[in-house]
């Protein structure tokens, strides 16, 4: 693998950064929209619905019993030579009727569907929690990574390069080492560790005074 990095363009480094967190800013909000409506229909759907439709039952019924009392009223108008008309009372009981029906019914889908869309709710913030993880903490720290790059890429460049005259060979020699120890601070930077100590440096010659080289001694006569 290799451990250099072809960077072209800070700026694309930038740019990018930018589109990351608008990508980030713009999922979240439209997470926390998707989210607020999912509340306002768990509300509508839990506490208004059946509400409404409890309160419409209550009302329908006192319409039923209102047509009733009509139809019996009119029965009891009946007599062996007057026969008053009934159809009206009656198609008005048979409406009341229906419509208590039809309230009836709704109140019944309402609770239905609260079950529904309850596990549908669940299955929907199981889909979406590692796409708010990732806009939420992921991403952000993608963009504090990107930060430390560029920040590290700008400092070396900052870094003067090594002069082409004066010293000669001896400084085109040290070069080498100069961008080498930039390079490693860099990494550090990206990292975000502490740069690694500098190597002790190397004294030649002995350490230690029995090391030193004894010198030759000749016997005998010459």
């Amino acid at each position: 693998m290799s451990s250099q990095a072809d960077v072209r363009s800070i700026d694309a480094l930038k740019n990018f950064r930018s589109v990351l967190a608008l990508y980030s800013e713009d999922t979240l909000a439209a997470l926390g929209a998707v989210d607020a409506e999912v509340r306002r229909t768990v509300r509508w759907l839990v506490e208004d619905r059946p509400q409404f439709w409890q309160d419409q039952i209550k009302r329908r019924r006192e319409h039923v019993a209102s047509a009733r009392a009509e139809v019996y009223k009119k029965k009891l108008q009946k007599k062996p030579d007057y026969s008053p008309a009934m159809s009206e009372p009656m198609e008005l009981l048979r409406k009341a009727e229906a419509s208590l029906a039809d309230a009836e019914n709704r109140l019944v889908l309402v609770r239905k569907w609260q079950t529904r869309f309850n596990q549908a709710v669940l299955e929907y913030h199981g889909a979406t929690q590692r796409l708010k993880d990732l806009s939420a903490s992921d991403v952000p720290r993608a963009i504090q990574a990107l930060i430390r790059i560029i920040d590290a890429l700008e400092a070396y460049l900052a870094v003067a390069p090594p002069s082409g005259s004066g010293a000669g060979a001896s400084e085109e020699s040290a070069a080498p080492t100069r961008a080498s120890g930039t390079l490693e601070s860099i990494a550090a930077r990206v990292l975000d560790e502490e740069p690694p100590p500098p190597d002790e440096p190397v004294v030649e010659g002995p350490a230690r005074a029995d090391d030193e080289e004894k010198p030759e001694t000749h016997q005998g006569g010459g």
